[in-house]
């Protein structure tokens, strides 16, 4: 008689990587508020990339390597005790500019300087959660390393939020791949996920994929005013940047008002810096706004950054300064290979919370994670983090000063890793 896939050492496998993920899950929270409550900013990670350097070294990864990324990136790398492909796991450590508002015993009480300047830091989107996932996948993998079909690449990656705005050159996933960090061990497919809280009540643990693209691309821009200072009781000796500035802004809602085909393409401009001036009487002699262009049809990028262009330089131009736009970062759609995502969409359903199966969902999550699509086949997904139905507590969106995560989401994040790490040697052996 046929053993059954219940009783494959592929099966007892599968469950000793769910009694892995129970074992250390209160440990994994821990990781989680001591990296909550020590925020970094993008390129800043020097604290988070250490730990979990040190962590990846004590665990026996066969390479561990640091400063990555032209900054603090981490790759460690473990050889399963049997061949087969490369798969990589991707993890970002940053958090972002934002003063937290929260009541947690563990809130955020750091800052440091972005772009010159003293601002509060706060992990506002969830990669302390991120983190903390990866270094329990690091150590439930390291116990099962015989069991491993080929090799296991941990990715902690640097400045997914972007980077400061005196950073020269590239950063965060973008630069990893042109560094070439990937080219030895090349690997075989990604795997990612981000935590998602969409403010709905009872969503803990819930994975939501797609296949094919994702929701946006996006533009990174700088705008920057060149105008002619003076005294604020004279503006007609002046050339006022600030009023072009703001002249600006408003102007720029007209390319997704009025240069789209909503039935296309959705595509979104804001506007998140707007800087000038030292004093309240000195108009000053220069600005600058910074933001992002997102937009779902790939292929108008170049024609809506035009436009953006036009816009700035002619009214600027029209008020006798000028305007220079800088289009400093450029992050390609998710894109979710159709082939991997089917073939690795078990893994995702075994490790999903009972009554919860994954979600087709086309993501409406951003990340720069789709730059390693240039380097191999890709799969992004997402795990809810929603608090819990009758929770007197209030999380606040992605980026916002009173978000927060609902850990209990966290154990399906870390099931589903291990799993797509353990399954994908396998099943591409099988394949094959």
């Amino acid at each position: 008689m046929t053993a059954s896939i219940e009783q494959s050492p592929q099966a007892a496998l599968h469950a000793r990587l769910d009694l892995g993920a129970e074992r250390i899950f209160d440990r994994m929270i821990a990781w989680r508020r001591d990296f909550h409550a020590h925020p970094e900013l993008g390129n800043q990670e020097h604290r988070t990339a250490a730990i979990v350097a040190d962590h990846l070294e004590r665990l026996g990864f066969d390479e561990v390597r640091r400063g990555l990324g032209g900054s603090t990136g981490v790759i460690g790398i473990l050889k399963g005790g049997q061949p087969g492909p490369c798969v990589a796991l991707r993890a970002d450590m940053d958090a972002l500019p934002v003063q937290e508002r929260t009541a947690l015993d563990f809130a955020s009480k750091a800052r440091a300087t972005w772009g010159g300047e003293d601002v509060p830091v706060m992990h506002a989107c969830g990669h302390d959660a991120h983190t903390a996932v990866q270094m329990a996948v690091a150590e439930i993998l390291a116990e099962e390393r015989a069991a491993l079909k080929g090799s296991v690449m941990l990715v902690f990656q640097p400045a997914e939020e972007g980077p400061a705005p005196d950073w020269q050159g590239l950063s965060g996933a973008e630069r990893l791949v042109a560094d070439g960090v990937f080219d030895d061990p090349k690997p075989d497919a990604f795997f990612c996920f981000h935590v998602l809280q969409d403010e709905r009540p009872g969503t803990a643990g819930e994975i939501r994929l797609h296949e094919g693209d994702g929701t946006y691309a996006m533009s990174m821009l700088r705008i920057t005013i060149e105008g002619r200072g003076g005294h604020g009781a004279y503006p007609w000796r002046t050339v006022d940047p600030l009023l072009i500035g703001a002249q600006i802004l408003t102007a720029l809602q007209s390319v997704p008002a009025k240069n789209v085909d909503v039935n296309e393409n959705a595509v979104t401009l804001s506007i998140g810096i707007f800087k000038g001036g030292t004093k309240f009487n000195v108009i000053p002699k220069d600005a600058m706004l910074e933001g992002a262009l997102r937009f779902t049809d790939a292929d108008s990028g170049p024609y809506l950054e035009q436009r953006v262009e036009a816009i700035a330089r002619g009214i600027a131009e029209a008020a006798g300064g000028s305007a220079q736009v800088d289009w400093y970062a450029r992050i390609p759609i998710v894109h979710n290979d159709v082939a991997l995502t089917r073939m690795m969409r078990p893994s995702l359903e075994r490790a999903a919370p009972t009554g919860k199966p994954p979600v087709e969902v086309r993501s409406c999550f951003l990340d720069d994670v789709s730059n390693f699509s240039k380097v191999a086949p890709l799969m992004f997904f997402t795990v809810g983090v929603g608090l819990d139905e009758g929770d007197p507590a209030r999380s606040g969106f992605h980026h916002e000063e009173d978000f927060q995560v609902n850990e209990a989401g966290l154990l399906t994040a870390l099931k589903s890793m291990v799993n797509l790490a353990a399954d994908f040697g396998y099943r591409k052996t099988d394949n094959s």
